[in-house]
């Protein structure tokens, strides 16, 4: 899925190297809502690909890591 930003703006510096981007600040608020996606989305498939364990199993690992209350 490809996200065009027709009005971005491309700043230069004085060797005419491309050095930032100016966007309407709408536009970045979704630039930037596609990227947390993204990462969410690549962080559920690693978990994913973990695997699963058995709930038994699973509850030991947590009560042994669950704080002592005083």
């Amino acid at each position: 899925m490809a996200f065009m930003i027709k009005d971005a703006e491309v700043l230069y510096d004085a060797k005419g190297r491309k050095r930032k981007v100016l966007l309407p600040y709408k536009k970045y608020e979704e630039l930037l809502e596609r990227l947390e996606d993204a990462y969410d989305i690549a962080k559920m498939n690693e978990v994913r690909s973990q695997g699963t364990i058995p709930w038994r199993e699973a509850r030991k690992k947590l009560l042994r890591k669950k704080p002592s209350v005083r």
